[in-house]
This record gives structure tokens, C-alpha cells and sequence, in this order.
């Protein structure tokens, strides 16, 4: 029978795959040109079919809203999209893939999603709710340990979250 982690031993384990995931990301990512966070916009372009408002753009990154509007002005530099007015209301700006911003994201793509599936569908299917049920647990832990300090938007829990981060159109 195993005996109990430290608690702490959880923590260094949390980090170590954070760690590693996010140094394997970075590899992938920087062999097309590309960071983690310019892939994300890419991605959303092309799953969203056609252009995007800035607005709901940013919204669905996993990245600091300050450090969007940087990413997104290298990324019109480079030629990966195009920023344009709202047809509707000037104020608001839409952004489109250009043709070498799809190119990369075709070739990016298919990799990720093989990525995605060796590390993540290496969890037993009837263990991915419960996998996903204990990250909320930590998700929520967190949330509250960080009370008064400031954060972005309303404290929604991490099943809300990540389905409010998959239907804003």
C-alpha cells in the first residue's frame, strides 16, 4: 500500500508537468515561428471560420489581457493577420487570418493536435472526468486563496470557465 505524498510533493509534481508541458510547447511552437500565444490566435481564427472581433479574441486566450494587444501588433508586423475596422461600429476592430497566417497555421496544426492527443490521451478515458474534477478542486482552492488581490473578471469555476472560453463567438 502507498503511503501519502507530502503535500507539498504535489505542488513540485503540479510544476514539473507545468513545466515540462510548457518547455515541449515552447519547442513546438518556436519551429514554426511562432509563440504559444500567436499560435492560440491563429487557432481561433481558423476554427472560427472567418474573422473575429478583437473583443471576443482576447476573451478566449489563456494569456494576460495586457500582453495581448503586443502579440497581436507583432503579429499584423509579420503578416500572420490583418486588423480591420467593424463594419458596424468603428470603435470595434476584427481580425482575419492572411493567407500566411493560414499557411502556418495548416502546417502548425496538424502537430499540435498529435501533441495534444499523446500527452493528454495517454489518460484512461474513465479517469479524464475525475482528472478534470480534481484540477477544479485546485482551480477553486486557488481562486480563493487569492481574495482581495486583483484578478480578471467574475469568479467562475473552472468547468464555467473553460465553457465560457469555448462558446464566445
Amino acid at each position: 500500500m502507498k503511503s501519502e505524498p507530502p503535500i507539498h510533493d504535489l505542488l513540485v509534481a503540479f510544476l514539473l508537468v507545468q513545466n515540462t508541458l510548457k518547455r515541449r510547447s515552447d519547442e513546438f511552437f518556436q519551429s514554426f515561428g511562432l509563440t504559444d500565444a500567436q499560435f492560440n490566435i491563429l487557432n481561433l481564427l481558423a476554427v472560427n471560420g472567418g474573422p473575429m472581433d478583437q473583443f471576443d479574441v482576447t476573451e478566449r486566450l489563456l494569456v494576460g489581457k495586457s500582453s495581448v494587444s503586443i502579440v497581436l501588433n507583432r503579429m499584423v508586423k509579420a503578416g500572420l493577420i490583418r486588423r480591420d475596422e467593424h463594419l458596424k461600429d468603428r470603435r470595434r476592430v476584427v481580425l482575419s487570418l492572411t493567407p500566411k497566417g493560414k499557411k502556418i497555421w495548416s502546417k502548425a496544426s496538424p502537430g499540435y493536435k498529435k501533441g495534444v492527443q499523446d500527452i493528454f490521451g495517454s489518460l484512461a478515458r474513465e479517469n479524464r472526468n475525475s482528472f478534470l474534477d480534481e484540477l477544479a478542486t485546485l482551480y477553486s482552492a486557488m481562486k480563493k486563496s487569492t481574495k482581495g488581490v486583483s484578478h480578471d473578471g467574475p469568479s467562475l469555476t473552472l468547468r464555467e470557465t473553460m465553457h465560457q472560453l469555448s462558446t464566445i463567438t
